[in-house]
């Protein structure tokens, strides 16, 4: 069985693909790299918050359904 020979420009096409989408993907993990900084977070946003439920607010919330 005889193979077909591949058109010149078919791999030409193909070699400009790969370059172009490994330059793409570089370009992009660069850009993802330098702009990955972490600003400043005010104090107030770090506080805990307080795992016990309200009770008396839920039994507003209840009754106001109801």
């Amino acid at each position: 069985m005889r193979k077909k020979p591949v058109d010149q420009s078919i791999i030409i096409l193909l070699i400009c693909t790969l370059i172009t989408l490994v330059s793409w993907v570089g370009f992009e993990v660069y850009r993802a790299y330098r702009s990955a900084k972490m600003n400043q977070v005010p104090a107030s946003y770090l506080q805990r918050l307080d795992p016990t439920l309200d009770t008396k607010v839920l039994d507003k919330i209840e009754k106001r359904i109801l």
